[in-house]
């Protein structure tokens, strides 16, 4: 949107008198006549050609505002200025908030971006002709979060923390879907970067709040939260030599890494594994005489304080679990890469599509929730890529979630561990994006794909470069981010955000058949794109 459709318009005397005599009716107020009228107001711009652009509302339609966002009951944030979003009911109208003339599609929706008003209320007013309606919308004063101090129970109020071994004791046994383990990052409040599986012993070095710092190998710390550990673990036992090696299996191959509950960092990129493993290990004890196809060579580097083991493939790396076997050695399992056949890429793979949401999401300013949306092109998609061969497995197929309506944690960590149960393939989770408060939505208005895992990147990426010319907004790319749809490590994940359901067109495009058919078609070009580039 160009700066003149944004620029306020100074109405001077003639907007005092209007609004003065407006707030007086804010809440339910009847329509009345108005004699002075503010300026017409520029025309909406499309963000985009491509897409298609909401239908006039119909003539004799009525001049009624309904606000989408912010919500009743809503916290005011801590911003200067914020995004406010709904619809007055006919395009033909004109609106005003706290005295700027906003923009409105022709049937009737609008998104402005204002600055914070003083006292949190919004001051709406729409009028065609005779028709008028306003409203006030006022955040909620104060703040959602507490500032009483807890009282700490009294057992703890002389806790002292003293170093030492510490063991995790939470989650998995398993490194497979990136959620259910216990996460360790840089800082105590950093991305996640380590993941440690149940039984995973560590050096505890110092406490800051509810997290621990742990020490990896001098000069490499993570934090990780006080609630995965049993802070009582015994002393690490004295290691055995036990033999490591490969062990291969029908879909996937096993190497078993000499080590002591050892905490460890893998790295998949490309056609090679690194696996790092902290603290002293038997390097010497791995057995390389077996041999497999998948596996070009595995290497070692060793010193006091780590051992880093570089595991070269013939494929690209198409997924891996870590736990650690009874006597304390890390297993890596690598998967094998699906079969494909070059001519017809997705034909017998076994694909989990996630419709993103609920818990939480979206919504346009006529009311289009992002469920919905993320529904219709699931649905789509799913049917799309069955035509193809391939079998298509849905997180959910209704609008509710797969366990929960309203735990975030609990519902995500159900959908990536259904991935993993079913054993497919790849997994691609369907959005459509939002801001959060005080973000200009004209400045980062655009298409986006994100990934978590290295191996993960190429199929963001040709996601990305299939859905981006589909929309016309601008293409932000394919990003790294730590999603829980992302962060499973058994198979390529990968989650769209299409379009911006704040932006009027924008909804409306995801209310259009046919819109809707071309972007599911977009996602499969991309999951083809990336299956066909890694055909055997």
């Amino acid at each position: 949107m160009s700066n003149s459709e944004n620029r306020r318009y100074n109405i001077g005397i003639a907007v005092t008198l209007l609004l003065s005599c407006a707030t007086m009716l804010w809440s339910c107020a009847p329509s009345r006549k108005v004699t002075v009228a503010p300026k017409p107001a520029p025309p909406l711009a499309p963000s985009s050609t491509t897409i298609p652009q909401p239908p006039p509302a119909a003539p004799e339609a009525p001049v009624h505002i309904s606000v989408a966002y912010p919500v009743p009951g809503q916290y005011r944030p801590n911003v200067a200025s914020n995004f406010i979003f709904g619809t007055v009911g006919n395009g033909n109208a004109s609106l005003i908030i706290n005295g700027t003339t906003v923009p409105l599609a022709k049937n009737g929706a609008f998104l402005a971006f204002l600055p914070m008003p003083p006292d949190g209320m919004y001051h709406l007013m729409a009028q065609r002709g005779d028709d008028i309606d306003s409203m006030t919308v006022a955040y909620r004063s104060g703040s959602s979060i507490s500032t009483i101090p807890s009282t700490p129970h009294r057992e703890e109020e002389h806790k002292i923390f003293t170093p030492g071994i510490a063991q995790i004791k939470r989650g998995s046994d398993t490194l497979q879907t990136g959620s259910d383990v216990a996460p360790g990052a840089p800082t105590p409040d950093g991305d996640r970067k380590w993941f440690f599986p149940r039984g995973a012993r560590l050096d505890v070095i110092a406490q800051e709040g509810k997290y621990y710092k742990v020490e990896l190998e001098k000069g490499v710390e993570a934090w990780v939260a006080d609630s995965n550990f049993d802070l009582h673990a015994s002393e690490r036992p004295t290691q055995e030599v036990h033999s490591g090696g490969m062990f291969p299996q029908n879909d996937f191959v096993d190497l078993v890494f000499p080590s002591n509950y050892n905490p460890f960092l893998i790295t998949p990129q490309g056609t090679s594994i690194t696996v790092r493993l902290y603290g002293k290990s038997n390097p010497h004890a791995f057995n390389t005489s077996t041999t497999d196809p998948l596996i070009n060579n595995i290497g070692f580097d060793s010193t006091g304080r780590n051992t880093e083991y570089t595991v070269l493939l013939s494929k690209p790396v198409w997924g891996y679990k870590a736990f650690y076997t009874n006597d304390g050695s890390l297993d890596v399992r690598i998967r094998r890469p699906p079969k494909i056949d070059p001519n017809n890429p997705l034909h017998g793979l076994r694909i989990m599509i996630d419709p993103g949401h609920p818990p939480g999401g979206a919504i346009g300013p006529t009311g289009l929730t992002e469920r919905e949306a993320n529904m219709a092109v699931a649905t789509r998609l799913r049917d799309q890529l069955t035509a193809k061969g391939a079998t298509v497995l849905m997180t959910h197929s209704t609008l509710s979630g797969l366990v929960s309506d309203y735990d975030q944690v609990e519902e995500l960590e159900a959908r990536v561990a259904l991935a993993i149960r079913e054993n497919v393939d790849l997994m691609v989770s369907v959005h459509n994006n939002a801001f959060p408060d005080g973000t200009d939505p004209f400045q980062n208005n655009g298409t986006s794909t994100y990934y978590y895992h290295p191996f993960s990147a190429a199929l963001a990426a040709d996601l990305d470069h299939e859905i981006a010319p589909v929309t016309g907004i601008p293409n932000l790319g394919s990003q790294q981010k730590s999603l829980a749809i992302c962060r499973p490590t058994w198979m390529p994940c990968a989650l769209t955000e299409s379009l911006v359901m704040m932006f009027p067109d924008q909804e409306q495009a995801l209310r259009d058949p046919k819109f809707l058919d071309d972007l599911a078609q977009a996602h499969v070009r991309g999951i083809e794109d990336f299956v066909r580039e890694r055909a055997q």
